[in-house]
């Protein structure tokens, strides 16, 4: 592995989200089709329920005040429909974020240049774009390091390489 700082790539993690849950690091394995697979560390930000249930409050608050709005521009009910069904969606998808991928650090398998990524919910596993090949990096965390809702198997004093 190498000593270079990871790039987020974007300002999804920042001083608002000081305050939700804590970020922890934890050793992933980056895979490519065809590459035998490289580690890579990656943070993780644990999000309690509180942060998951604020914000998905949020978004349907929003969209219950903007489908009013809408629905009086003709035709009415395609409009109404579609702020409810759009506040909806933005809200399961709060909700369902148990865990924020914030950094990758790590190389790619194929090409060896470095791994950046935006912060945004881990999906396991995550699909992370190399900028050099442009092939799909599958970035597979193990489940033990994700645990249950107890606390993270990550260490959270480790930075990322």
């Amino acid at each position: 592995m190498t000593s270079e700082p990871a790039s987020t790539g974007g300002e999804g993690a920042g001083a608002a989200d000081a305050g939700a849950g804590a970020s922890f690091a934890v050793e992933a394995d980056a895979v490519v089709f065809g590459s035998p697979a490289t580690q890579v560390r990656a943070r993780i930000r644990r999000r309690p329920r509180s942060w998951r249930m604020t914000g998905a409050a949020r978004w349907m608050a929003i969209f219950l005040v903007v489908a009013p709005l809408v629905a009086v521009v003709p035709p009415h009910a395609p409009w109404l429909i579609g702020a409810l069904v759009v506040g909806g969606i933005l809200a399961r998808r709060r909700w369902t974020e148990r865990f924020t991928l914030e950094a990758v650090g790590g190389r790619c398998p194929k090409c060896d240049a470095r791994l950046t990524v935006k912060a945004g919910r881990l999906r396991v596993p995550h699909a992370v774009p190399c900028e050099a090949c442009h092939h799909e990096v599958s970035i597979r965390v193990p489940e033990a390091a994700l645990g249950g809702d107890d606390e993270p198997s990550g260490d959270p004093g480790a930075s990322l390489p």
